[in-house]
């Protein structure tokens, strides 16, 4: 597959966070949260070496004891400095390493050891708390002391997207715990040390930020770090989801609250804005001490009473979906619009689809936990949810088709020849079979929340979209990310051979997945429906550019995924040329 660019990611995802959203009650005087990256964001070095150590038969602490000799101008603080190439650095450690045990000893492999997988994978309690300051409004930076690769790029395994500022020694040529590099943090942050809560897992180099005026934690299990910062902070730092900045009247929706729950509801709520679904409805987190709740708001009696409606059916199906509190309908005297009240659903939230932090067995169960999630969506009995006379008349997939030919005609910014081309193709080549069940709309494995510890489906969410019509369209939709560029955290593309070493099922194992857990026959036409969803997602990309972009389009990245989208429609064409007769002959 065509490799796309990241600039269309952006765009892809029209549930990311849109803006900073505040909290009612947080009193906090902290303005930034400055991170280490080592020990704090992804895994401590330390049990590395030690492991190094034992494998190589040298001495435990011998790692320890060179990185500490010698004081700042030692060759690890110099390598931190960038003052000291990869290569000029294993030469010059081994040979510290080699005077404290009496032989010889060449790091080469320990070097390569700290740039391993493993060690790349991000702390998800942490990596949680940090959008979740974020979300708050709090300014976040990493402050590291890191080094250079070979081509003198830096280790720097984390989505720099979620960090205002971000400082390297090896860029900056000073180090922890010299204050000076603490000082040019605060400074590109725009805070004082005051502002300012610092976690690192070294003792020292959290000292020497108390001593310039900022809290310090020091993380020795990142949990409990968490959990002082959000003491520290005044607000909830797990649960993450993106949001926007907005405020409900908190009075009314108190007294409405301790109504609806009967729960004696006594601290302050705190409220943050999600963007589970689409932009046209608000939802809500409320956190009121130790109880979470979910708002949702609705832009019509109407959707309302559709909406809960399909959840209560849902959950009556045995279905995972959050459980319906109570149900507010117009006239509203506490929002002035219709809203309905969930309980939060707690556990994970895969927005990187490379399952960051599993193992293989986890990513593979994660995986066919969402498969079998959407087959218990698809065998709902359409009389139990209200929507079985909502489909659309005459065949589903070519009213799907020629209604997003229309949007994307209306909204065309330029000619794109493998759109027009698709539109023939997929109405030349609509299956000729076609089941009909309840479809999600925009199922994905980030409308999922997974049990942290089992890493089954606890919740689906973003329900706004569902429809009746061919499931297949679902099943399409989720396998997108596996064919679509890497998140900014991943750095490296996912693809073919990779995703099977990683335990990742193919587009096309999902479609088996998908026919054994329902019963069915192999699904020949599956590149069909990519083709369409790949469709379907470039006319949203080209209404999102004329709508939202206010004058700055990204034709190219629209452009990627229609040629991504022709790709499956060829592929598809040669599958049925060969399984005509006489194919073979040619």
């Amino acid at each position: 597959m065509m490799a796309l660019r990241r600039g269309v990611w952006r765009f892809l995802h029209v549930k990311p966070l849109l803006h900073r959203h505040m909290s009612v009650c947080s009193s906090s005087s902290y303005r930034a949260v400055i991170f280490d990256m080592f020990g704090v964001l992804i895994p401590s070095p330390l049990p590395k070496a030690t492991e190094w150590e034992d494998e190589n038969g040298v001495p435990r602490g011998t790692i320890g004891r060179a990185i500490r000799a010698a004081g700042n101008n030692n060759s690890w603080k110099k390598y931190m400095r960038g003052e000291l190439g990869p290569e000029e650095f294993v030469e010059a450690f081994s040979q510290d390493c080699s005077q404290i045990v009496g032989f010889k000893v060449h790091i080469g492999s320990f070097h390569s050891v700290l740039t391993s997988d493993s060690m790349s994978q991000p702390v998800t309690v942490m990596m949680d708390a940090v959008q979740c300051a974020r979300a708050e409004g709090f300014k976040t930076a990493v402050l590291s002391n890191n080094f250079l690769l070979p081509g003198g790029k830096s280790y720097l395994p984390l989505d720099t997207s979620l960090f205002d500022v971000i400082i390297e020694s090896c860029r900056v040529g000073l180090c922890k715990p010299d204050l000076r590099i603490y000082q040019l943090c605060t400074k590109r942050l725009g805070v004082s040390p005051d502002e300012v809560v610092f976690l690192d897992d070294l003792s020292f180099n959290v000292e020497a930020a108390v001593q310039l005026g900022m809290h310090g934690i020091t993380v020795r299990d990142p949990g409990l770090a968490v959990k002082e910062l959000e003491q520290v902070l005044k607000i909830p730092l797990s649960g993450y989801r993106p949001g926007l900045n907005w405020q409900l009247p908190i009075n009314p929706l108190t007294q409405y609250l301790k109504k609806a729950t009967q729960l004696p509801l006594t601290d302050h709520i705190i409220m943050q804005r999600l963007s589970q679904s689409d932009l046209t409805d608000s939802t809500y987190l409320l956190s009121c001490g130790q109880h979470r709740f979910v708002l949702k708001k609705k832009p019509s009696t109407e959707a309302l009473q559709k909406e809960c409606r399909l959840l209560r059916a849902l959950k009556e199906a045995k279905v995972p979906v959050p459980s319906v509190i109570a149900q507010h309908e117009m006239p509203s005297n506490v929002l002035g619009s219709p809203f309905y009240l969930t309980f939060y659903c707690p556990g994970r939230v895969f927005n990187d689809h490379s399952i960051p932090g599993e193992d293989t067995h986890g990513k593979r169960h994660v995986y066919k936990a969402m498969i079998k999630t959407l087959c218990q969506i698809h065998r709902v009995d359409l009389k139990t949810t209200g929507l079985q006379n909502r489909r659309d008349p005459g065949d589903f997939m070519e009213t799907q088709v020629k209604k997003w030919a229309q949007q994307f005609k209306a909204n065309e910014i330029q000619p794109i020849p493998a759109m027009d081309r698709l539109i023939d193709w997929l109405l030349l080549h609509l299956p000729k079979h076609q089941r009909t069940t309840l479809l999600h709309g925009s199922f994905s494995l980030n409308n999922l929340v997974f049990d942290s510890e089992t890493l089954d489906v606890r919740a689906v969410l973003g329900w706004s979209r569902s429809t009746v019509g061919d499931p297949l369209v679902d099943l399409a939709s989720c396998c997108m990310p596996l064919f679509l560029p890497p998140t900014a955290s991943t750095q490296q593309a996912f693809t073919g051979k990779k995703f099977a070493l990683m335990g990742i099922p193919s587009a096309e194992e999902m479609f088996e997945l998908y026919c054994k857990e329902m019963g069915l026959e192999y699904i020949s036409n599956w590149q069909f429906y990519m083709a369409f969803c790949f469709f379907r997602q470039a006319a949203i990309l080209q209404t999102n550019c004329k709508t939202s972009c206010k004058g700055t389009t990204y034709p190219r990245e629209i452009e990627d995924i229609a040629n991504l989208a022709w790709d499956f429609a060829t592929k598809e064409g040669f599958r049925i040329f060969n399984a005509l007769p006489g194919a073979a002959s040619f």
